[in-house]
Formats: structure tokens, sequence, C-alpha cells
């Protein structure tokens, strides 16, 4: 019965072309399209358009902006007043600009203006200044300045190298979409009530336990291979990598998908037509899934809401998805905890669905 059930569910999902969409396709328009929004700068090397303005004869400015040149963080755009650099970054032109006196002298007292929007958060304005500061320092004082900061990696958070936003935003998508299968078991919950479906396998001698089984089995396959799909394009397609163990990434995979068909059952319990599974579920896991870290990655939340996120599954998912594929070597053990807390919502909705939900109405 599993298999002539995994067979029927099969064969309406592949006709069903706006689940296909929302499951198969929607997630890769998502990734493209947040991971190129967060992929860096002003230029497709990363590197942040500034305005400069500078008079012609100071041997000192010209040093200081050869240095912003050659640093590769900046593309300089040199401007003939600073009447104009002030307007560019009134107009969001350029994210900063550098204004150089006539008499540039920071050792005399005469240093260079820092142009910048005075509404921009200290997050933005905190590593443009300091970069700025620390390269004209450099340029006037000859680079004998003593390091004061050196980069150290410790091993606990070594990352892949040239590491991008697609390592947060595949995963980030991938786990949304891979929870809005949800929706779909839901509404073929209620499809086959209305169909009477229920009423007929009722009769037969079968135990209710393994009804729902055998309802659950299909969608539980079709996500586990949305789930790799997805992760397989943001590989090929957007560079993801993975630094950790792929048995802790199937593991984990495996886990989630079954938090979401589980969550599916419990909305189907909670409705009684396809109309209520739309607008119960999809408040549920809109708002899950921006709580969860879905649609923002987690690290770029304040810590409140990163607390308040871990009452979803979706922000235990997310934590062990960075971890493996942003920490080199992470193993199973590291994901562990992750694993049992998705396990356990997994297993919390469908104790509460199976318990809530009847066949017939």
């Amino acid at each position: 019965m599993i298999g002539a059930a995994l067979r029927k569910d099969v064969q309406i999902l592949l006709r069903d072309r706006s689940a296909l969409t929302s499951l198969f396709v929607l997630p890769i328009v998502f990734m493209g399209v947040f991971g190129s929004m967060f992929a860096g700068g002003g230029g497709a090397d990363g590197a942040q358009l500034i305005a400069v303005r500078r008079e012609p004869g100071n041997p000192r400015a010209a040093a200081a902006l050869d240095a912003i040149t050659r640093s590769g963080l900046f593309r300089v755009r040199e401007e003939a007043s600073a009447a104009r650099v002030e307007q560019l970054i009134a107009d969001e032109e350029v994210v900063a600009g550098v204004v150089f006196p006539p008499d540039f002298n920071p050792i005399g007292g005469v240093p260079a203006e820092l142009v910048i929007d005075p509404g921009a958060s200290p997050q933005v304005r905190g590593p443009l200044q300091g970069a700025l500061a620390g390269l004209i320092g450099r340029s006037v004082f000859g680079g004998a300045t003593p390091e004061v900061l050196v980069p150290h990696h410790s091993p606990g958070v070594d990352r892949p190298e040239e590491a991008t936003s697609f390592q947060y935003f595949v995963p980030g998508n991938a786990v949304l979409f891979g929870f809005f299968l949800a929706l779909t078991v839901g509404i073929s919950f209620i499809e086959e009530r209305k169909s009477g479906t229920f009423r007929r396998l009722l009769a037969a001698p079968v135990r209710r336990s393994t009804l729902l089984l055998a309802k659950l089995g299909p969608f539980y396959l079709i996500g586990l291979i949305q789930m790799a799909f997805l992760f397989s394009v943001g590989t090929v397609a957007f560079g993801m990598k993975i630094g950790g163990s792929i048995l802790a990434l199937v593991c984990l995979t495996a886990v989630m998908e079954l938090a979401a068909v589980s969550l599916g059952l419990l909305i189907a319990s909670f409705s009684g037509t396809e109309r209520q599974v739309g607008a119960i579920g999809s408040v549920c896991l809109l708002v899950m899934g921006l709580l969860g870290g879905g649609m923002v990655p987690r690290p770029l939340m304040p810590h409140t809401m990163q607390t308040i996120g871990l009452f979803t599954p979706h922000a235990w998912a997310l934590e062990g998805y960075y971890d493996i594929l942003i920490r080199r070597g992470t193993t199973l053990a590291d994901v562990a905890p992750e694993i049992l807390a998705v396990g356990a919502f997994a297993v919390g909705f469908a104790l509460l669905g199976s318990l809530r939900f009847r066949f017939e109405r």
C-alpha cells in the first residue's frame, strides 16, 4: 500500500506545475537574486566605489590616493569639486567621499575630510572610516607605523577559501522552501478527505497509523529530492562550498524533511479546507522562516531576534547548515545538538498532528 501511495502522490505532484515551481524553481531564483544582492560592494570584484577630490600638485594627496587605489578595497572616482563629491553621496551613487584640501598635511594638522551619509548605520560607517584612515595613514607615514592588530584565524572557525554570500543564502532559501513542502502535504490531506479516499481506506483492515505513514512517506521522499537538487545547484551554479562532513549534511537534511512533513500533518489537523491550509500554513511558514533566518541570514540579525528564532526548527537547521558549509572539518558530532533539536520539533509536530487529525469531518 505504501508503494501504491508513493506512486500515486508522485504522479499527482508531477502533474502539478505550480507545486513543482514552488518547490524546485522559486528557491533557485531566490538564491540567485539574494546571493547576488549581498555579494559585495559596487563592483564584481567587491570593491566599493568612492568619490575623491584633490588639488593637483600635492604629493601627500597623490600618495594617499595611490594607496587607496592599490588596496583593492575601493574603486576611485575623481571629481572636480568638493560639492560634486557631496552631491554623489546625497544621490547614493558612491558609498563615501574623501576631500583632500590643497594644503593636505596630517602631520601639520591639516587632515582630509571624509564625506559620508550621516544616516548610515555604525556597521556601515565604521569599516569605511577605519579602512580609509588606515590606508591614508600608511601613505603619510611611509608604512612605518607598527601593527596594532594582526589577523589570526582560529582552526575552530576555519572557512572554505573564497566563501561568498551564497554560503548563507543557498541553505537559507533551501530551508525556507523545504518547509513549504508542508503546504503541499496539508493540501494533499484535504484533497484525500474531500474525494472520499480516506473513507474507503478506513473500511480496509489497515491501522490508521499505517495510513498516515503511507501518506507522509511519498512527500518525505520528494522533500529529500528537493533538498538534494537545491544543494547540488547551489554547489554547481553558485559556487557554494561544503567545508564539513557530507554525512552530517545528509543526516541534518533527513531530520529537517521529517520536521517539514510532520508540520504539514499538523497544519492539516487544524484545517478543514484547502483555503484554511493556505491561510494557516502560509502565515505560519512565513513567520517561522523570517524568525528562523530563512529570509535574512541569522548572523545579521540582532541578538534578541536570534534568540527568538530558536523557537523554530528553521533556526536550528540553519545553525547546523552554516557549521557544515562554512566551517572546515565539521563532523556529525559537531552538529548533533542541531539535529536533535530539529528532530524534537519533528516528533512534536508528528505527535500533535496525529492526535488532532481526523480522517473524516
